[in-house]
């Protein structure tokens, strides 16, 4: 996770501005020309790369977030995150298959196939019910003890 520049340069701006400072009388200049950069350094014109650079920069921390508020939800209610994830490719790259099967032309061959698809996509959920209902345990079993303290 990185921060541009500029971002960091209006932070430190800012901290200046709300630091207290010794020496009361040059505060007043000084939160001036601070603020002067500050609103050149917003005002000025970037070039095409910087704003895709934060938009992928943007991107990049909104994914981890995204990621991180699953990570704290799994651990709130006792999943194994990763277990769970697995199961989620699997049945997604089972269901594309399918799919990808669905389009082709009827056949014997075609429809055992499906068949089996069909199989291990049912195994498949009933390993993520499966997981869900461990994790309500554990769950569970993490509120008794925290009750019991």
């Amino acid at each position: 996770m990185t921060v541009s520049g500029l971002s960091i340069n209006n932070y430190q701006l800012q901290y200046q501005l709300l630091k207290p400072e010794t020496d009361v009388a040059d505060t007043g200049t000084q939160r001036q020309e601070i603020a002067a950069i500050a609103t050149s350094a917003a005002t000025k014109p970037t070039t095409q790369h910087a704003p895709q650079q934060q938009d992928e920069t943007s991107k990049q921390q909104e994914a981890f977030l995204s990621q991180l508020m699953d990570q704290m939800l799994a651990n709130r209610i006792g999943l194994d995150k990763q277990k769970y994830d697995e199961i989620q490719q699997k049945i997604e790259e089972a269901q594309a298959e399918k799919d990808a099967l669905q389009q082709q032309p009827q056949s014997p061959e075609r429809d055992g196939k499906i068949a089996v698809l069909d199989a291990k996509l049912e195994k498949l959920g009933k390993a993520l019910e499966g997981l869900m209902e461990q994790a309500e345990r554990v769950r569970k079993q993490q509120e008794r003890t925290k009750l019991a303290y």
